[in-house]
């Protein structure tokens, strides 16, 4: 079937790029990404894209195992050599020796906690990125236990659309998520910051996940409608985005424009030829961001640096893509089974 899943995963990963380059660059000429690129759309539409078709993933498997073993294949192996990849990064940026920063303890703290998807424990490596505006190796990693999360809850999410309908589970979701946000503030001790940072936590994102499920469940019946929902929840985003009523408004119209762009385009964009390479630009591009601005690429001719940036994190991705990622996957994957995409 017709899709462009592969193109709009891809864009979405290099909107992160750029919006993380002017964050942690700081440079002027960077920051005109922040103004007409969004990363939040980018990982919200993600965790819709993920909603669809980790769903379609659960409904194609024999049973509960089989499903939690494809996606442990597909996200764990790529994760794991992309915390090596940061670790490396840090023994090459480090100002310490490499003796010392061989036995300092928070390096393999570092290895620990991220490996156990617990980032937030040893964001840093020692003497690492210290001069930065950003000292993290790599804080694009807290979605991924996001995502895990949210994997948990397809199999619940299915008894629901099967038990109760599509619609109210989803208005269920929705629910629980606004629940959510609304709910942090009103705890006490809570900083504005931290409840910034908790609210995009789980289950904060389960409305774009649940939003994105019901899609694979009533595809046929919410396509053709995909266009003018994205038009009308748009305007009403655009009316309604510095008032509390956005957070009815966004998954919605987050949800119903990357779908669009996903499935209804007139034509099939061949990004898929080369692999999925969305998923190893996401894990892999800020540690490279941080290692471009530790050796001053882009201090005096930044859009040379950037061409470099995105060609290097291009190719790491392809390379994790085949020399990782794509062996871990079962046979039955459409990348292994279809030649002509990997």
């Amino acid at each position: 079937m017709q899709n462009n899943f592969d193109a709009v995963r891809l864009g979405l990963a290099l909107t992160v790029v750029l919006c993380h380059l002017a964050v942690l660059s700081a440079l002027p000429a960077f920051q005109p990404f922040l103004t007409v690129l969004s990363a939040d759309f980018a990982v919200k539409g993600f965790f819709v894209i993920s909603g669809c078709l980790v769903t379609r993933s659960y409904l194609t498997s024999a049973t509960g195992w089989e499903y939690a073993e494809k996606r442990a294949r597909r996200i764990y192996p790529a994760y794991l050599v992309t915390i090596g990849l940061a670790w490396a990064v840090g023994l090459v940026a480090t100002r310490l020796s490499p003796a010392d920063y061989l036995r300092h303890p928070a390096s393999y703290r570092y290895l620990a906690a991220n490996a156990g998807f617990l980032n937030f424990l040893q964001p840093t490596l020692p003497g690492t990125f210290e001069q930065h505006p950003v000292s993290v190796l790599n804080g694009s990693l807290w979605t991924i236990k996001v995502e895990l999360c949210l994997y948990c809850c397809v199999p619940i999410l299915v008894w629901l659309f099967r038990r109760v309908g599509a619609y109210p589970a989803v208005a269920l979701a929705y629910g629980g998520a606004l629940l959510w946000s609304w709910l942090l503030p009103q705890v006490p001790g809570l900083s504005p910051q931290m409840v910034t940072e908790l609210a995009r936590q789980f289950p904060g994102m389960l409305h774009f996940f649940a939003l994105g499920a019901l899609f694979t469940f009533k595809e046929r019946q919410l396509g053709p409608w995909l266009g003018w929902v994205a038009l009308a929840s748009g305007v009403a985003f655009l009316v309604v985005r510095h008032h509390a009523l956005r957070e009815v408004v966004e998954p919605l119209y987050y949800a119903a424009a990357v779908l669009y762009l996903a499935t209804r385009l007139p034509v099939q964009l061949p990004v898929g030829q080369w692999g999925d390479v969305s998923y190893g630009t996401y894990l892999v591009h800020f540690p490279l961001i941080q290692l471009f601005i530790y050796w001053g690429i882009f201090e005096h001719q930044p859009w040379v640096g950037l061409v470099g940036l995105l060609l290097t994190v291009l190719t790491v991705a392809f390379l994790l893509w085949h020399a990782v990622e794509k062996r871990w996957l079962k046979r039955s994957s459409h990348y292994v089974a279809r030649p002509g995409r990997g």
